[in-house]
């Protein structure tokens, strides 16, 4: 065989050995089923906060004894119904109940792409969320604009979802919907420690502090991530109903702006776990959810 060929097929697989981040399964996008006036006020205040992670890739993160991280707590809020963050409300065709999560909107060509939990989106085996609505500034258990979603896109493996986030699209008519709402800028490679992260969330119980913990309004923790194995972690259980919130670096609490670096995935007493983002599959879930 020719050395040259061979020399270049050594270098390749190098890169994909030493490789840390790589699309592991297959992208796949839905246009979800909508129905007209489904998300009454009665339903929203019944609906169920979320709190199942069934991520494939949580047996690839091998946890070690960890130091406590410094945390600030804070209970800043501030009432605006345009805010780029939100409650999402959906329906589980799997067991037929109504729950919510946490989602944002985030910097995009679109201007209409939002973040959230894969476990909000997917639930698994080819089943999907459906009739998903964002209320961002969800606030006192009031829903200032509703805008209907009109699918999402999350990376899959052996019919679950691998990496706990996706994207998902608004069906917003008016332009842009970050142009009203403001919107999150995202990094993928913050560096495995970093100080000084907002979480957002609308949880029912948890451990921030200076919040109600009703799901009905939103509560803000800051503090430091660190990064253990694929996963990325705050010093505290953010609760259920916080999946899908933000973890935003820089947090701006005046002009809600920043730098999203993770997302709530699985929360237990003490600590609370986002995906790694990479690249790659950030970008191609962005795309794919982006052409919905």
């Amino acid at each position: 065989m020719n050395e040259k060929f061979i020399f270049y097929i050594l270098i390749v697989l190098t890169v994909i050995t030493n490789s840390k981040y790589m699309v592991a399964g297959s992208i796949i996008t839905k246009v979800f089923d909508i129905e007209d006036a489904y998300w009454t006020p009665e339903r929203m205040r019944n609906a169920i906060p979320l709190t199942t992670n069934e991520s494939k890739n949580n047996k690839t993160n091998y946890r070690t004894k960890r130091d406590q991280l410094p945390v600030k707590e804070s209970n800043i809020t501030s009432y605006n119904p345009y805010v780029p963050y939100g409650k999402l409300f959906f329906h589980n065709t799997g067991d037929g109940k109504n729950y919510f999560c946490t989602a944002s909107v985030i910097r995009t060509e679109n201007g209409n792409i939002g973040l959230t939990a894969a476990h909000c989106i997917y639930n698994g085996n080819g089943s999907w969320s459906s009739n998903m609505v964002f209320c961002p500034g969800y606030e006192n258990g009031q829903c200032p604009v509703s805008i209907p979603v009109k699918g999402g896109s999350v990376e899959v493996v052996d019919g679950h979802y691998y990496y706990d986030y996706g994207m998902i699209k608004f069906n917003y008519d008016q332009g842009k919907l970050q142009d009203k709402t403001g919107c999150f800028d995202w990094d993928t490679n913050p560096g495995d420690t970093v100080n000084n992260i907002t979480a957002i969330g609308y949880p029912v119980n948890g451990e921030i502090k200076d919040c109600k913990r009703d799901g009905n309004s939103p509560c803000k923790w800051n503090g430091s991530s660190s990064r253990s194995g694929s996963f990325r972690y705050v010093p505290l259980n953010t609760g259920s109903g916080s999946s899908g919130g933000p973890w935003i670096r820089q947090y701006d609490y005046k002009n809600n702006t920043g730098w999203v670096i993770g997302n709530t995935s699985a929360s237990k007493s003490g600590s609370t776990d986002s995906p790694i983002y990479s690249f790659e599959e950030f970008t191609k879930l962005l795309h794919e959810a982006s052409k919905l």
